[in-house]
């Protein structure tokens, strides 16, 4: 007989096209339309297998059912869902950790070159920074600043640690990601998860579904979101007169108008002549399906982003592929897959051996370049301008030229493999064995390829011979993992036991070449050349360990999760080689006790949980606690030479395991048959023998002048909530709203030795403070008179009406280094992210926004700009500079050589800038259309989106969310533009 039927799904109540239909253990099958009917033929003792990614399956019999509607329900959207947790899955509803699920359908709704990207915003307590350099790595901190080292989390796909980065995975490959936050959710990986654990799985293959192709594309255009205001040529000139009229001192040629030298013809808009609108793209397929015994999915993807700048980068290109494969038969299962991925980045990255003088950042240079230097020079070796020493004398760099003819390169090719066979020992009277071995091969190749030509860019800058280098980094990791899983239901108690037994190695090996004075035409290879020098390092690191897991219930009301896990490390002396780290977590679900009268309807379910626990770090380079030995030592004995050795570098041999301990108090609640979703958490995280590198004097003549010591304590604690809200009470129209929001307060306990405190960038970390934390002067306006400046504490003997005056904290008449003091916190104190998805019968529509509150910013570039001294360019907000006829301001006055020090560090109106800022994110439109090409396409979107629209803030900088430095939170020392981008694409079933 005919059995039809509609397959819809209960997120939305709309038909899934394309979902498979198939006779259990044959291989009769059928797809649903557009609108997700189906049609098939099959007996009344026949089992129907109902299946689409990403939901999960269904088996109805067929009996005497000529009609059979189904609904499937998404894989992530309720309390029964399995979530991926360290070496298993649980339930989401007995979970005791601190574990949250980022919705990955909404995610990859944006463009981005870097997965990790794609959790801005999407957790509470998950702060993501970042510029918008395509290829740029972000900065992921989960709950705070809990190092002075490596913040990043561990990422772990398909159960292998991968390390700290995931750039070179592809997006369109995830199924789901996990943030482990607590001690208790990510002590099963003890030694790497004190910053937090990140765990991704990807996309496999469906049982008894025939082969479903799906394409996705996109082509986006980046812009220039904002422009920094500055000076064209009349103003600067001006500018620059008073600068030096102020100080007493002749005008320069340049902008003299009685000179013959006088630049009156050229009147360089540098943003606009450096900035570019920049693409994107991508292309990925995605091939999946499967018997009863073997599925496959594999995909190939393709994505290039070209960047902002005018010249040869930034910009960023991968390939990719993978296959994923399950195999089960009988007792035996195994899911091998094998990933292969190419990119090509072009950076802005220079050599800092030709640019000298500690330049900034590319995009600074762009924006703080004189207008009156020409872009082109016919006379310089090059053809390209810049300022000469009579006409401008300034040091200003023509940042298109320099792009145009130094190229900066990074080639890598990464492969990564996964064989993990697994044997279900025992499964019979309830009890369940599994015994797993889980094999994996990572393989990192780069090539980093650096060419400057010969050439000339006016004063100071040039090169009179041509520079290459073209170095390479082999980075191998291999893993074996041997782990045996109990699983028991007695009665009213669930257990389950996991122990095993892990040990991983990492290899690198760097090779360097440079070569110098290449023969034009160029040919950049290194023989070429002459001064040809060569190098190399190997390093490795092991690291070896066990753990083990009991999680257990009692009566679906009392939740139990233990966890140790003991970890032997390469990177310590043999005395301080291991360390254990243990972790407890108890859970109670509340609404689940008899005297808990409420109904299901209202209340679905509460459940409060805690947990504490440690974890370790031991993310630091290796060797770092043996001494070196210089065995090419000369000495003189009565006048002959000698060949000895002696130990060059001073280390810390006693240096030992980090250890971050966690407490975490949750409750978990949901509402309205779980349509609405609450959690709220409180979490205490202390980190006790801090791996950090402690300056020591020069006069110790040790060659490493930063010795890895365990120094200092920090203490981080707040507050993470979300909530979200699912209504779909119609068929034609359902949505989901989400918000998440957390608080930050970072504290330093310990510094180490005498707790001196630690200087940064405008910045200091002191015991009883936070990390880095704005340090310099008190702000008191600026003086109007030369009594006001006799009655006040002296600054300098050159301080007149219109210099900033500064507060004198300790009474003692005179403006020092002691009166400085904390100027406010440069970590967010206060972080968060909102979602809204519709869906209106076949239109989509979304809106996504983050931002954070609660911190100041030390703006490079800014402060750069407002410079009452030198003679760069200027923000507009310079022509609002104190004059004897505008008093009326919080500008000084300007002046070469700042003679009254007004650009020290301070809280002066522009120095520290307030970086609260909302940002919109993604807004995204799609239309589903009908069915128009039968069974060949099942299913078409099309959607329009558009990136990083608005962004609500006060910062007078490109991005208030930008990478900074652990001792410098808040310091922006000039950070790419994060672009406006304007998406197009389309989604394809086949």
């Amino acid at each position: 007989m005919t059995v039809k039927g509609e397959i819809t799904s209960k997120d939305d109540g709309l038909g899934l096209p394309g979902a498979s239909v198939v006779v259990k253990g044959t291989s009769n099958s059928a797809a649903t339309d557009i609108d997700g009917s189906y049609s098939i033929t099959a007996n009344a003792n026949d089992v129907l297998v109902f299946s689409y990614i990403g939901f999960t399956p269904q088996e109805i019999k067929v009996g005497t059912n000529t009609t059979l509607n189904v609904v499937l329900v998404s894989e992530a959207t309720t309390l029964d869902d399995v979530v991926v947790i360290g070496y298993g899955t649980q339930k989401k509803a007995d979970i005791t950790g601190s574990v949250a699920v980022v919705d990955v359908g909404e995610v990859l709704k944006v463009s981005n070159s870097d997965v990790s990207q794609l959790l801005q915003g999407r957790s509470a307590g998950v702060n993501v920074t970042s510029d918008g350099q395509p290829g740029a790595a972000p900065n992921i901190r989960i709950r705070g600043i809990g190092t002075f080292g490596d913040n990043q989390p561990l990422y772990v796909v398909d159960g292998v640690p991968v390390g700290t980065s995931v750039r070179d995975f592809n997006p369109n490959d995830i199924k789901s990601i996990q943030v482990l936050k607590d001690a208790s959710a990510g002590a099963i990986y003890g030694s790497r998860a004190a910053n937090g654990v990140v765990i991704i799985t990807t996309k496999r293959g469906v049982k008894n579904s025939p082969l479903k192709i799906d394409y996705s594309g996109y082509y986006g255009v980046d812009q220039v979101a904002q422009k920094i205001p500055v000076l064209g040529r009349q103003d600067y000139q001006m500018i620059v007169n008073e600068k030096r009229t102020n100080a007493g001192l002749p005008l320069i040629a340049g902008n003299d108008p009685s000179s013959d030298l006088f630049v009156d013809n050229i009147d360089n808009d540098w943003q606009k002549i450096g900035l570019k609108d920049g693409t994107r793209k991508n292309h990925s397929f995605n091939f999946s399906g499967g018997g009863e015994n073997v599925t496959y999915n594999a995909s190939m993807d393709y994505f290039e982003n070209k960047g902002m700048f005018v010249g040869n980068g930034p910009s960023y290109e991968r390939y990719s592929g993978r296959i994923n494969v399950t195999i089960e038969k009988g007792i035996f299962k195994m899911s091998p897959s094998l990933y292969y991925t190419h990119s090509f980045e072009n950076s802005l990255t220079f050599r800092g051996d030709v640019l000298t003088g500690g330049r900034p950042p590319l995009i600074n240079d762009l924006v703080i370049a004189i207008p009156t230097m020409a872009l082109y020079d016919e006379n310089n070796i090059g053809g390209y301008g810049g300022t000469d020493s009579t006409i401008h004398q300034t040091i200003a760099l023509n940042v298109p030229g320099i792009n145009s003819l130094f190229t900066n390169s990074v080639e890598v090719d990464r492969t990564f493999a996964i064989i993990n066979p697994e044997f279900k020992l025992i499964n019979s009277g309830g009890h369940e064995l599994t015994y797993k071995l889980n094999l994996s091969y990572d393989k990192t190749q780069a090539r980093d390829f650096s060419f400057v030509p010969k050439f000339e860019m006016g004063y100071f800058f040039g090169s009179g011979k041509s520079l290459l280098d073209d170095n390479s980094r082999i980075y191998t990791t291999t893993l074996v993992e041997n782990t045996i899983n109990y699983k028991k239901v007695f009665g009213k108690h669930d257990v389950d036991v996991l122990v095993g037994q892990t040990y991983q190695t990492n290899d690198a090996v760097t090779r360097t070449g440079h070569s110098e004075n290449l023969p034009e035409p160029y040919h950049p290879v290194l023989s070429n050349g002459s001064n040809q020098t060569s190098g190399g390092s190997l390093f490795n690191s092991t690291l070896a360990s066990l753990l083990g897991r009991v999680t257990y219930s009692f009566d679906d009301r009392y939740l139990l999760t233990a966890t140790v896990r003991r970890d032997g490390s390469s990177r310590f002396a043999a005395s301080n080689r291991y360390g254990t780290f243990p972790s407890v977590a108890l859970g109670w679900k509340l609404s689940n006790e008899k005297f808990f009268k409420v109904s299901k309807d209202i209340v679905s379910q509460i459940k409060l949980r805690g947990s504490y626990g440690e974890l370790g770090n031991q993310n630091i380079g290796d060797y770092l606690f043996q001494p070196v030995i210089n065995g090419n030592i000369l000495y003189n004995f009565n006048g002959a030479t000698a060949v000895g050795g002696l130990q060059t570098s001073v280390v810390d041999e006693n240096i030992k395991w980090e250890t971050t301990t966690s407490a975490n108090i949750g409750l978990d609640a949901s509402f309205l048959n779980d349509a609405l979703s609450f959690t709220v958490e409180y979490y205490n995280k202390k980190t006790t023998d801090v791996l950090v590198g402690v300056p020591i004097p020069l006069s110790t003549g040790s060659i490493n002048t930063t010795p890895v010591v365990n120094a200092g304590s920090l203490r981080n604690t707040g507050i993470d909530i979300e909530v979200g809200y699912h209504y779909d009470k119609g068929k034609d129209f359902s949505f989901d709203i989400s918000a998440n929001a957390s608080t930050l307060k970072n504290e330093v306990l310990a510094l180490g030795g005498n707790n001196e405190p630690i200087y940064g960038t405008g910045s200091k970390t002191q015991v009883g403070g936070k990390v880095g934390e704005h340090f310099g002067y008190v702000y008191e306006g600026l003086f109007q008179s030369n009594e006001e400046v006799a009655d006040h504490a002296f600054q300098s003997a050159a301080t007149a009406p219109g210099d900033v005056k500064f507060k004198d904290l300790n009474d003692d008449g005179v403006i020092d280094a002691d009166d400085r003091t904390f100027l406010g916190s440069a970590i967010p104190t206060v972080t968060y992210g909102f979602n809204f998805a519709a869906k209106y019968k076949n239109l989509d529509f979304t809106v996504f926004a983050s931002g954070a509150a609660g911190y100041y910013i030390n703006s490079s570039l800014y402060r750069s700009l407002m410079w009452s001294t030198d003679y760069i360019n200027s923000h507009e907000d310079i022509l609002d500079r104190w004059t004897p006829e505008n008093t009326d301001t919080n500008i000084p006055r300007v002046v070469a050589n700042d003679p009254n020090g007004n650009a020290r560090d301070s809280n002066r109106p522009g120095w520290l800038q307030k970086g609260d800022y909302l940002r919109i994110n993604t807004v995204s439109l799609g239309y589903t259309l009908p069915n128009l090409f039968g069974k060949v396409i099942q299913s078409i979107r099309i959607y329009s989106t558009v990136q990083n629209l608005y962004t609500f803030t006060k910062y007078k900088g490109f991005n208030p969310d930008f990478n900074a430095g652990v001792f410098n939170p808040g310091f922006d020392g000039g950070t790419y533009p994060r672009p406006r981008t304007y998406l197009f694409g389309v989604q394809m079933t086949f």
